[in-house]
């Protein structure tokens, strides 16, 4: 048995890039009610696979009603893991950020090394902390499509966790970007990721100074070396916005700069009356400094600015890129990938981005143009995207837990950077790959086959009480461990092809629910 177990985990090594399922025909309507085999369908597509309370929930539903939920709300999590999701993370950004943040009263003095490297972990405890927390929410929503569409957005406008102050930031920056979501609007989102100091940091912008500055004027006075960094402009047209096939050029790039000059962070050199008084902006814990803003006058994708306008500029500039028609294709091509195939339909792609055009960047918009197409509605009768390394960590979780809350973050941040796809951990900021090839290989495969083993021999505590990662406190305690069961895979899969059925003939309990972890079927989505 253990050999036939193992030919059919190579086969289906081998027909990873072969395989597509064939369902039942079954048409999707924007605003018909979704039959049993569409909702579980939809939940593997636009979230992390079915369980018994999300099909239940999600029969009866409309596409529509699904998407619009997915964009416009929030997760709701059982009220044991919401208690956890909160411990976890720790105290709140203000307080953190008071006591470890630029002069922060915890901050010890220069030369005293021991204290400085216990702050410095605790640091970078709170910051994996972060990571635990949102594994927790992903792992137990009752909103499936806002984390996957969540989780999409973040990857687009990634940032590093461990750059510097970013492990005290990661946090704030995911609420962030999820409140932006719930306004349906891509400017929304580019807002909140500009005017966030985690993307000022990560992308190095608050390292720039224009050189005709008064602080920049006055460094040179002084000796030092100055200059305007490119890097986030060049990541915002390059990434965020046009792509790379927009149509700008190095001369926008280094415009752009030069734009969004001032754009900064707290710093801990200057009291709040000293930054009333020399005109700095705070947002929150952005803050735009006129003193290191260029107020030259500048030339971007063919628009003129008129010198001296500071803020007002980067609002400007921001509006120009979220509404370029290059950016509605982008950003229709991004989405395209993610929920629906690694080539899309170029006709698909046309629709989505005039739909971005038509509506001034709405999200749903242009996700309900994508859903109306007949190559997504063919996709999810023939599921065809391989899963990323989360999606297959968190669909593995949900389908063996069932609706057992999900409560050991250790396991679930442990697998997932074992896999190569923790959240926030991406050191590029192009994000993690979305395509087949970004992830299928016989390495990869090895390992989920491992992991799926473990699982099915119960080596892997969804649930079992562990300390998360910086926090010292304990999880929910008295909880039964989630068991892999066979005929619940099977029943939350739906059809299986029947080479899979063939193979799972005489064998084990464990052996069944290994094969269907590590099955062709399982790893679609």
């Amino acid at each position: 048995m253990k050999k036939k177990f193992l030919h059919f985990l190579h086969l289906c090594m081998a027909l990873m890039g072969l395989y597509a399922l064939e369902l039942p025909a079954a048409s999707l309507d924007l605003d018909l009610p979704m039959n049993e085999v569409q909702a579980r369908s939809m939940l593997s597509r636009f979230g992390y696979g079915p369980t018994p309370r999300s099909l239940s929930m999600t029969i009866g539903q409309t596409p529509r009603q699904y998407l619009t939920r997915a964009v416009g709300e929030v997760s709701t999590l059982p009220d044991p893991v919401d208690a956890l999701a909160d411990r976890v993370a720790g105290e709140p950004l203000e307080s953190i950020w008071a006591r470890y943040g630029p002069g922060g009263s915890a901050v010890p003095r220069m030369g005293n090394t021991a204290d400085r490297m216990a702050m410095q972990q605790t640091v970078v405890n709170y910051g994996l902390a972060q990571i635990e927390a949102r594994l927790l929410t992903m792992a137990n929503s009752d909103n499936p499509g806002h984390e996957a569409l969540l989780s999409f957005w973040l990857n687009h406008f990634s940032v590093f966790v461990s750059k510097g102050r970013n492990r005290l930031l990661v946090g704030d920056y995911i609420d962030s970007l999820a409140q932006a979501m719930r306004e349906d609007s891509f400017e929304a989102l580019l807002r909140a990721s500009f005017f966030h100091p985690a993307m000022q940091i990560y992308l190095d912008n608050e390292q720039s100074l224009a050189p005709e500055s008064r602080l920049g004027r006055h460094a040179i006075s002084r000796g030092r070396r100055v200059g305007i960094n490119e890097n986030l402009a060049r990541e915002l047209l390059e990434l965020h916005t046009l792509g790379v096939e927009g149509g700008y050029d190095q001369q926008d790039v280094q415009e752009l700069a030069r734009i969004i000059t001032g754009a900064d962070v707290p710093r801990a050199d200057e009291s709040e009356a000293q930054l009333a008084r020399s005109g700095v902006v705070r947002r929150g814990f952005f803050e735009f400094d006129p003193r290191r803003h260029d107020f030259g006058a500048k030339h971007f994708l063919g628009a003129e600015f008129p010198p001296g306008e500071g803020l007002a500029e980067i609002e400007r500039a921001l509006h120009l890129m979220a509404r370029h028609p290059a950016t509605a294709r982008h950003i229709s091509r991004k989405l395209a990938q993610r929920f629906l195939a690694d080539e899309p339909d170029p006709e698909v792609l046309a629709s989505m981005a005039a739909a971005f055009v038509k509506t001034d960047g709405s999200i749903s918009a242009t996700l309900f143009a994508l859903f109306e197409s007949p190559a997504f509605q063919a996709s999810l009768q023939a599921p065809n995207k391989f899963k990323e390394p989360l999606d297959y960590l968190l669909s593995v979780a949900r389908v063996v837990c069932e609706d057992q809350p999900i409560t050991n973050s250790r396991a679930l941040f442990a697998a997932a950077s074992e896999m190569g796809q923790l959240p926030m951990r991406r050191t590029t900021p192009d994000g993690y790959g979305m395509l087949e090839t970004d992830w299928l290989s016989p390495v990869t495969m090895t390992e989920r086959i491992r992991f799926a083993r473990d699982v099915a021999r119960g080596r892997v505590p969804f649930t079992s009480p562990e300390k998360p990662a910086g926090s010292g406190r304990q999880q929910t305690e008295g909880q039964a461990e989630c068991q892999a069961d066979p005929e619940r895979i099977q029943k939350m899969l739906g059809s299986t092809r029947d080479a899979t059925r063939r193979s799972l003939r005489g064998l084990s309990t464990v052996e069944k629910s290994a094969l269907l972890l590590s099955s062709p079927e399982f790893m679609r989505r």
